[in-house]
């Protein structure tokens, strides 16, 4: 008869560990890989407000991995000073953007990827 406790007392205290790793303090951070030929960035925030703007320091990007926290939105900024909004999830970068001056992370909502 002592079993059931015993499975129920570890069954809890596994659901109790569980939600302790997933804690809050990481779910809002955001992250976005830009990946070139030669290798990859990765760029881990936890907070568009205020803007934040950063140098790519990758040559001809190719694709990214996009994962914003809510509200939040990666734009990429081309040589001629136009925004492209990355969207949510795996993505390519159109030519036009390959070499962007800026990565600037503003509040926004951004799209799925399709």
């Amino acid at each position: 008869m002592g079993f059931p406790k015993v499975t129920f007392i570890a069954g809890a205290a596994l659901a109790a560990l569980t939600l302790a790793g997933t804690g809050t303090a990481h779910a809002a951070d955001g992250q976005l890989t830009l990946i070139s030929e030669t290798g990859s960035r990765t760029i881990v925030y936890e907070s568009c407000q205020p803007p934040r703007q950063l140098q790519p320091q990758l040559s001809q990007l190719q694709s990214f991995r996009n994962q914003p926290p809510p509200g939040c939105q990666a734009v990429l900024v081309n040589q001629s000073g136009a925004g492209l909004v990355l969207c949510v999830g795996r993505g390519f970068v159109p030519p036009e953007f390959s070499r962007p001056s800026l990565v600037r992370m503003q509040p926004g909502t951004a799209p799925a990827c399709l």
